[in-house]
């Protein structure tokens, strides 16, 4: 009987810290963007106005978190409900502009700024911004005054250039000098963009009191331009480059897929869903999450068609609604207990998983010394 009991308190305690393991699957908000009327999706998807691009869902789930679309063209008070039970939200890079209505720009001024609010509350909130999407937060907290200039930074495969003080940021304060050694010596960020920032600009704009700058790098025509930033006050980052296409994307010769490149790109993943890990808000229950997580939708295959991305996330405005869920009862058809099973969420005030272990173990404890 005591070996018995013994084995059950290894089991119980078992799930027990995989239970608490689930809380560190944090979820995080990607943006969607607008799609070209007359362009590639559009001719071959009927009704689609918003994506996004697979790499990114694949990029945060890598890394050990869960992605929830974020729609564009929604009033405040939806970015504001979303953004009290999300852990993070990612700026993606794309191809749309800031003066575009009800779209991208539109949308991430909404996220940026309930960020902010959200952070001067106590609530960590962190932001990330990959390419379009760091110039997107430049632009926003310099009251949208324009610093890009134009730049040749079009599929170009480049090592890091750190700034003597880098590792006085939190991005880079933990990386070890083995990756960074990598980082520096090889070609492992991949650059896809016609704008950039420079120091100067940085400089003019007084933004270099708010911004701190930890790496550059120059594009073909030799112009130096900023790479990575963070807010000095705010857990917002941004890198010019694309960490994802390392390790998902794979429509261009020019993307590097070396061990070197993969593992950089992994680096910055895992910082930010590390930063995302500090948040402890949740939705309110599970059936709200799982309505809301973007499994509840399917990536196309559309690199066959000519994109520059393998898959996409596709939205029509109808598909931008919550999904309905199946009653708890279900029908019993093709499986064996039928109907939908909601996920145990930590926290959110439905999961009795935790008091209840919790309770079997102390008994089971009591008994083996009795």
């Amino acid at each position: 009987m005591k070996n018995f009991t013994i084995t059950l308190v290894i089991l119980i305690g078992t799930l027990l810290a995989a239970s608490e393991a689930d809380i560190s699957s944090p979820i995080i908000g990607v943006l969607t963007q607008e799609v070209y009327v007359d362009g590639l999706i559009s001719r071959h998807f009927d009704n689609k106005t918003s994506y996004i691009a697979a790499s990114y869902v694949k990029y945060l789930e890598g890394a050990g978190a869960r992605v929830v679309p974020i729609w564009i063209g929604r009033n405040r008070s939806y970015y504001d409900d979303l953004m009290h039970k999300i852990n993070g939200v990612l700026l993606p890079g794309g191809a749309t502009w800031f003066n575009q209505s009800n779209g991208y720009a539109d949308a991430g001024e909404h996220l940026i700024h309930l960020a902010i609010e959200l952070n001067d509350q106590g609530v960590f909130m962190p932001v990330w911004g990959t390419c379009l999407g760091m110039e997107l937060l430049v632009y926003k907290l310099a009251n949208e005054t324009e610093h890009r200039i134009n730049c040749e930074g079009t599929g170009m495969a480049i090592p890091m250039e750190f700034k003597a003080d880098y590792k006085k940021s939190r991005l880079f304060t933990s990386i070890s000098d083995d990756v960074v050694n990598i980082m520096v010596r090889e070609n492992v960020t991949y650059h896809w963009h016609q704008f950039c920032y420079t120091e100067k600009d940085f400089e003019r704009g007084v933004l270099n009191e708010t911004w701190r700058v930890m790496s550059l790098n120059h594009d073909w025509n030799g112009i130096e331009f900023i790479s990575t930033v963070e807010h000095i006050k705010y857990p917002f980052y941004g890198v010019q480059f694309h960490p994802e296409k390392p390790l998902y994307e794979f429509t261009k010769k020019s993307i590097p897929h070396t061990g070197a490149a993969v593992l950089s790109g992994q680096f910055f993943a895992d910082f930010f869903v590390n930063e995302a890990r500090k948040s402890n808000q949740s939705f309110s229950n599970a059936t709200e999450q799982a309505r809301t997580l973007i499994y509840n939708y399917k990536p196309e295959y559309t690199s066959i068609l000519g994109s520059s991305y393998i898959q996409q996330y596709l939205f029509t405005n109808n598909e931008m609604e919550i999904p309905d869920i199946p009653d708890e009862g279900g029908d019993n058809e093709g499986g064996s207990s039928g109907g939908y099973i909601p996920i145990i969420v930590p926290g959110d005030g439905s999961s009795t998983t935790m008091p209840v272990l919790s309770g079997l173990l102390l008994t089971l404890v009591l008994l083996s010394n009795n």
